[in-house]
C-alpha cells in the first residue's frame, strides 16, 4: 500500500548501521508489507485514481519533507504555504483530498486552526492532520474531528494517519 516503505523501513533498520525497529514501527512496517502483498504488490498504486494529501507549512525544510515522506504512500502530496492557498486548492479538488496535513502557524491571514475549522465544516470528509512546534497552541480550539501532533512529528505517526484517511474515510455528507 505504501509503494514499498514497509520493507524499506525493515531493510533501513536492518542494517549494521542502525538500531532495531522500535516496537511501533516494526507493527506499522509490516502491516505496509503484509497489506501490499494482499494487493498484489506496488503495481497497485496505479490502478485507483490518485487521492491527494495536502501539506500547508510555511517553513520550505519542513515542507519539503513532508512531501518526501508522503510521496511513498497511495495519496499523491501536494504543499501549500498558506492557508488561502490550501483553501483555493480544495475549491479546485475538495472531493480528491483525502487528508490535510496542516502547521499551525502560516503566513498570510488564515492559521492552521482557521484553515482547520474551514476545512472541517466545507469539506467534511477530508481527514484533519494539525501540527506545531509551539508549546502554546490550544488544541482545545481545534474541530473535535483533529487529531493533533507536535514537532518533531515522527514518520510513524504521519503515515498512521495517511493509512486511517485511506481506510477509514468519513462517509460523504448529504
Amino acid at each position: 500500500m505504501l509503494h514499498g516503505v514497509g520493507r524499506g523501513l525493515v531493510e533501513a533498520y536492518g542494517s549494521a548501521d542502525h538500531e532495531p525497529l522500535p516496537d511501533r514501527l516494526r507493527e506499522l512496517a509490516q502491516m505496509l508489507i503484509d497489506r501490499e502483498a494482499a494487493q498484489g504488490g506496488a503495481g497497485t498504486r496505479d490502478a485507483a485514481p490518485m487521492k491527494l494529501v495536502l501539506v500547508v507549512e510555511d517553513d520550505p525544510s519542513v515542507r519539503d519533507l513532508a512531501v518526501s515522506l508522503l510521496q511513498d504512500t497511495v495519496l499523491d502530496a501536494v504543499a501549500c504555504e498558506t492557508g488561502e492557498d490550501a483553501v483555493e486548492l480544495l475549491r479546485q479538488r475538495g472531493g480528491d483530498v483525502a487528508m490535510l496535513f496542516t502547521d499551525v502557524r502560516l503566513p498570510g491571514g488564515m492559521d492552521g486552526l482557521r484553515l482547520a475549522e474551514t476545512v472541517s465544516k466545507l469539506w467534511p470528509c477530508v481527514r484533519l492532520v494539525v501540527t506545531s512546534g509551539f508549546p502554546d497552541v490550544r488544541t482545545d480550539a481545534l474541530p473535535d474531528n483533529v487529531v493533533y501532533l507536535p514537532k518533531p512529528w515522527q514518520a510513524v505517526d504521519v503515515l498512521a494517519q495517511v493509512d486511517h484517511a485511506v481506510r477509514n474515510p468519513p462517509p460523504p455528507v448529504d
